[in-house]
């Protein structure tokens, strides 16, 4: 029926699962509180544990981020564009592989894409947790591309990537589970 139908892809917000382990750099230090979802699609996530809302492929996927305030997500880039759509809270996003190359602060209703293959870094630079939307292009995105130093900081918190884009515990030899 429509409503069987519908009910399969409806993700409400209040459901969202998190995942704190999603990226090799979730145990740096002003990194460890950020939440990441997967709503639709597989997104590029390094934990495989990572729950996926809606796992038909749609052409895109859509995921979200949920920060509390001064919580960083390390530069990296994708090889597809990536659209962010701000739903609550203050976004400042860094352009470049140092932040070198431009900021801009976004807040609620604000919308940015980023193209495929350049640096970019966000933090939560509200008062408040924030939360936005991700839009990554393709039924298969690709994986995440870090700037080097973003390996030397995980390093020293025992995670390490493997060729696949798999975040691994280096310590223990497993891969992470979610927290």
């Amino acid at each position: 029926t429509l409503d069987d139908l519908l009910a399969a892809r409806l993700v409400r917000y209040d459901e969202l699962k998190p995942c704190t382990t999603a990226f090799i750099d979730t145990r740096t230090p002003g990194r460890q509180e950020k939440e990441n979802f997967t709503i639709i699609g597989p997104g590029v996530a390094e934990n495989p544990d990572q729950h996926v809302h809606i796992e038909e492929p749609h052409g895109f996927n859509i995921g979200g981020a949920r920060q509390p305030p001064g919580c960083i997500n390390s530069q990296h880039s994708h090889e597809t564009a990536e659209v962010f759509v701000i739903h609550s809270g203050s976004w400042a996003f860094y352009l470049g592989p140092n932040c070198e190359d431009g900021e801009i602060v976004l807040g609620p209703g604000d919308t940015i894409s980023i193209p495929g293959n350049v640096f970019r870094g966000f933090k939560n630079a509200g008062a408040d947790v924030g939360y936005m939307f991700a839009v990554l292009g393709g039924d298969d995105p690709g994986h995440v591309m870090w700037v080097p130093y973003v390996f030397d900081y995980a390093a020293e918190y025992w995670l390490s990537l493997l060729a696949d884009g798999i975040a691994v515990e280096t310590t223990r030899g497993r891969p992470i589970t979610p927290v």
